[in-house]
């Protein structure tokens, strides 16, 4: 529940509201204890965050084209907050340092109040919590600012350490050209190891000299990239790409055994989600696991997926469907591929790459260990304990990406931009230092999870699922799998008979 919620269960407050003088006003409302300062808060501020020794003073002030006071933040998961352990409060002054001295947009709040107070996830960045806040000018997230009270806490940094105390906006000084000397120390052993890793090369290539060298490197990084550097290809990849998180992999909801019992209202999808300071991004609560699947199918086949039904769907009606681009047997153990996701947690990115053919995927394996030969011992090590096989898997693609932790879910497109597949994981072993380096990437291809899910749905009676995947999937194509879906459907009602 929100302040403002609250108090409209006042019928006191209601008739104030309610009067001819306020009709136009913006309500105002300060919260107040001892030891911190008197700040204005949103009408929006979760009631978990009031505590019982708090005074609030209620009042109405001119609104003016501005006022932000009394709008209610665009991020639904925010407004139902119900945890305060999750969130942290923090008061800004209403007026900054040199060069950023007017912070807030309103008149009439500048005019009345000396502190505003922020509410904000933890873990969020400061610059995006006071962003989303929507009472500060826009001008001062363009400058290199930070909050300052003993220390400075930059843009950057998480909110986690500001809960509860109070802060002047000041701009920070712009760095000089100075080297930074962890920067140098990196740089002087990447130029002692160069020789080294030079001469390897050209014995591993057969190079002969300084040309052929950037021959090499030319050819490896243009025919890696060209087919995806046209504005307009790349336009298409990063529009197709905003829905990416409707469909995602099992393992990111839970292990195996966790998946059928998972609750699905604990996860949000995200769109228009380019980095952790993106301010178009939406927030779609996930009302319900629609199906998946975690482990091998009848015909052998791994599958590692979750269909996810989100609980609003209006707020994200501009975004494409990527089924819309799916091709069916579109060829999966050859040629050039991009994927597009958000490798290590982070900002969105691309990456253009090969397919590793099955039959040479145990080359590459090899070639991987003979280029690093001082890890042998931890690579056969992760090989014997995750009793990995190459070759296991017909529905798998293989690649050598730079997609890894985090990224799971990244729809794999071809050169023509057609989905194929999902990025899954790789066959990755732990280095000293607790250090992940993989052999390769794999993702699945779509044909056998789309099929998969057409049966779930058939036996679940989604027909709006059924309906949708049918035109995609060869579940209705031949009689064989026909049966399969009526042989599956007997199992489970004699299994609810039982």
């Amino acid at each position: 529940m929100t302040v403002l919620e609250a108090l409209n269960t006042s019928q006191m407050f209601k008739n104030e509201k309610d009067k001819k003088k306020n009709k136009q006003k913006e309500i105002l409302i300060q919260r107040c204890k001892e030891g911190v300062p008197t700040a204005a808060v949103k009408t929006d501020f979760p009631c978990c965050l009031i505590e019982t020794d708090e005074i609030l003073y209620i009042d109405f002030i001119q609104k003016d084209e501005n006022s932000c006071t009394n709008r209610t933040t665009a991020d639904p998961s925010l407004r139902k907050t119900s945890m305060p352990e999750t969130l942290v409060t923090f008061q800004v002054k209403k007026e900054g340092g040199q060069k950023v001295r007017l912070l807030l947009k309103s008149k009439a709040l500048r005019r009345r109040v000396q502190y505003v107070c922020v509410y904000a996830f933890k873990g969020e960045k400061i610059k995006t919590a006071l962003k989303r806040d929507g009472r500060f000018k826009n001008d001062i997230f363009r400058k290199h600012c930070a909050l300052s009270d003993e220390l400075k806490h930059e843009w950057s940094n998480p909110v986690d350490n500001l809960d509860r105390k109070a802060f002047q906006l000041v701009v920070l000084k712009t760095a000089g050209s100075s080297q930074n000397p962890i920067n140098t120390k990196i740089l002087g052993i990447l130029h002692d190891q160069f020789p080294v890793l030079l001469k390897q090369l050209k014995q591993r290539e057969k190079l002969k000299n300084k040309s052929d060298v950037q021959k090499f490197f030319r050819a490896e990084y243009g025919k890696s990239v060209e087919n995806f550097l046209k504005v307009k290809k790349v336009k298409q990849l990063m529009k197709l790409s905003d829905s990416v998180y409707i469909l995602t992999n099992a393992h990111v909801i839970g292990e195996p055994t966790d998946v059928p019992k998972v609750n699905a209202g604990q996860f949000t999808a995200v769109f228009g989600y380019e980095d952790l300071d993106s301010e178009d991004s939406k927030r779609i609560p996930v009302e319900q696991l629609a199906a998946h699947s975690y482990g091998t199918d009848d015909k052998g086949r791994y599958l590692d997926y979750a269909l996810l039904e989100l609980d609003d769907i209006e707020n994200i009606a501009e975004y494409p469907k990527l089924l819309d681009c799916y091709r069916p047997n579109a060829p999966i153990n050859r040629g050039q591929i991009c994927i597009v996701g958000h490798p290590g947690e982070g900002v969105k990115k691309m990456d253009p790459c090969f397919i590793i053919e099955r039959e040479n995927r145990i080359e590459a394996a090899n070639k991987h260990k003979t280029e690093n030969q001082h890890l042998i011992h931890l690579m056969n090590e992760a090989c014997s304990k995750e009793k990995w096989n190459f070759l296991a898997n017909e529905n798998q693609i293989t690649y050598d990406s730079c997609f890894f932790h985090g990224s799971s879910g990244s729809p794999v497109f071809d050169v023509d931009c057609n989905l194929i597949g999902i990025h899954t994981g790789g066959y990755k072993y732990k280095t000293e230092g607790d250090k992940t380096r993989n052999f390769m990437e794999y993702g699945f291809s779509m044909q056998p999870i789309l099929e998969n899910i057409s049966v779930q749905a058939r036996m679940k009676d989604l027909t709006n699922i059924f309906s949708v995947i049918e035109a995609y999937s060869n579940v209705s194509g031949t009689a064989e799998q026909q049966n399969q879906i009526d042989i599956e459907m007997e199992s489970a009602e004699e299994s609810e008979e039982l």
